[in-house]
């Protein structure tokens, strides 16, 4: 399938995180991605999975509101958020489950040592990554992958530095993201 999430407005813009999790994923691997908004990087994640072929369970997290960043905030097609993301998706055809809700609640719906890879790209304050962080670290499997984007942002930085003095840092296209692999 051909990858359509350059059609879809948002920020995401780089491919290598989630194309590695989807290399390295077997059949039964459950992945997490917190904060969707369109739906920019769910799909270029469901695109991949198709291609694939490999049985991975996609669950996509975010209550669809938008935060207070100002191009959130002014964003003319806001009240249809939701919908434009589900229809997005539906393009790619592939299973998945959508929780609307915030992702720190979301998390209490997963079992901990459940999820293969987690995306954490919700609020981007230092509160709310950190709740993040919190709230799905138990939920990762041993050697499982957590990363996000947004790392210059302050709160973003300061949240996964405290809770991870070593991470893996990338940048593409002036987007830099972390991940780290879960070893115990």
């Amino acid at each position: 399938m051909k990858h359509y999430y350059m059609d879809i407005q948002g920020w995401f813009n780089f491919e290598e995180p989630y194309r590695d999790a989807v290399r390295e994923a077997k059949d039964g691997s459950v992945f997490v991605e917190l904060g969707c908004w369109k739906g920019r990087s769910s799909c270029f994640l469901a695109v991949e999975v198709v291609n694939s072929q490999k049985d991975i369970k996609l669950n996509f997290v975010d209550h669809w509101k938008g935060s207070d960043e100002e191009l959130h905030k002014s964003d003319p097609e806001k009240a249809t958020i939701f919908s434009i993301f589900t229809n997005n998706l539906s393009r790619a055809g592939v299973a998945h489950s959508i929780f609307r809700t915030d992702t720190v609640s979301a998390a209490e719906l997963f079992q901990d040592n459940s999820v293969d890879f987690i995306w954490v790209d919700a609020g981007h304050e230092y509160s709310e990554v950190k709740a993040d962080i919190e709230a799905w670290w138990p939920k990762l499997r041993l050697n499982g992958v957590m990363g996000g984007d947004d790392l210059p942002m302050d709160g973003v930085k300061q949240a996964v530095t405290e809770k991870f003095p070593y991470y893996e840092a990338g940048s593409k296209n002036g987007w830099q993201w972390w991940r780290v692999r879960k070893r115990s």
